[in-house]
């Protein structure tokens, strides 16, 4: 059987589906690229509009049957699981953002800083104390275009998909020490719940769940959930196990302050979130 595999058509989109081929030697497939809603409106120039408009139009290819699995970002996958979808989250990198610049990486406030996520224009103002930062849209590529052609100083970009394209040697960048989005750096592999009634696929989904990347990401989409928080919000969290622990950690941005939050489960953050009133923030972006 030859696996049928949708996802995006940019570089970054490819270059998941390789490693994911790749770690789990699969060798007969076939890769169906699709067009999506995010997109089309990424192409129009549109910077604000929930991410999940890049996983929705594959997942209705999978339960068509037009393909077998698919390959995402995990970050772009909605916190809320989607009807008749099996998602497992695989092969995590870095969950860092990068600052590239275009010259030299001496950076200063009123730089002109291009980043579209609503999230890192926030940290931006919070910890760069940035006066300067503007949308930007497009692939990665794009991106990198319009900062060499002068278009902008610097832009935030996140270190797992250049280091997936084999980019970050070339660039002039410095690292960001904050909190991302959740899932930044993992990939989603998304089935038919279905898939024990094809055996190729039922191999497939015993080997993935025998390399999950961790399920410190099912505790982060739960808070998103029950905060009402889409792939759009200003939220940035993490999850991590510490001496066997599970710690998670997060902010919520406002325009003027933000608020850190913290548990060593899901329902200890959430509650956290709630003590401080932390969708007040959430509220001033939906």
């Amino acid at each position: 059987m030859t696996l049928k595999i949708a996802t995006r058509s940019s570089k970054l989109a490819l270059a998941q589906v390789d490693e994911f081929v790749s770690e789990y030697n699969i060798s007969d497939y076939k890769i169906i690229k699709i067009k999506t809603e995010g997109d089309v409106k990424s192409s129009k120039g549109e910077t604000l509009f929930d991410k999940a408009h890049f996983v929705t139009d594959i997942q209705k290819s999978i339960l068509r049957g037009d393909a077998d699995i698919a390959v995402h970002s995990a970050k772009d996958t909605p916190a809320k699981k989607t009807n008749g979808i099996e998602r497992n989250f695989i092969i995590s990198r870095t969950s860092k953002d990068v600052l590239v610049f275009k010259d030299n990486n001496n950076f200063n406030s009123s730089m002109k800083l291009g980043t579209s996520s609503l999230r890192r224009k926030l940290q931006a103002f919070h910890f760069l104390k940035s006066t300067n930062v503007f949308d930007i849209n497009g692939n990665v590529d794009t991106r990198l275009e319009k900062l060499y052609r002068g278009d902008y100083d610097c832009i935030i970009l996140a270190k797992a998909g250049l280091e997936r394209l084999r980019l970050l040697d070339e660039l002039n960048y410095e690292e960001m020490d904050w909190i991302t989005a959740s899932g930044q750096g993992t990939l989603a592999v998304e089935m038919t719940e279905s898939f024990h009634e094809n055996e190729k696929l039922l191999e497939i989904h015993s080997n993935i769940k025998n390399k999950l990347a961790t399920n410190g990401i099912e505790y982060e989409r739960n808070i998103l959930e029950r905060v009402d928080a889409g792939c759009n919000s200003a939220i940035a969290i993490e999850s991590n196990s510490e001496n066997s622990k599970q710690i998670i950690r997060g902010e919520i941005y406002g325009v003027k302050e933000f608020i850190t939050f913290s548990g060593a489960s899901d329902i200890e953050a959430i509650e956290d979130i709630e003590r401080q009133n932390g969708r007040r923030f959430l509220n001033e972006h939906n």
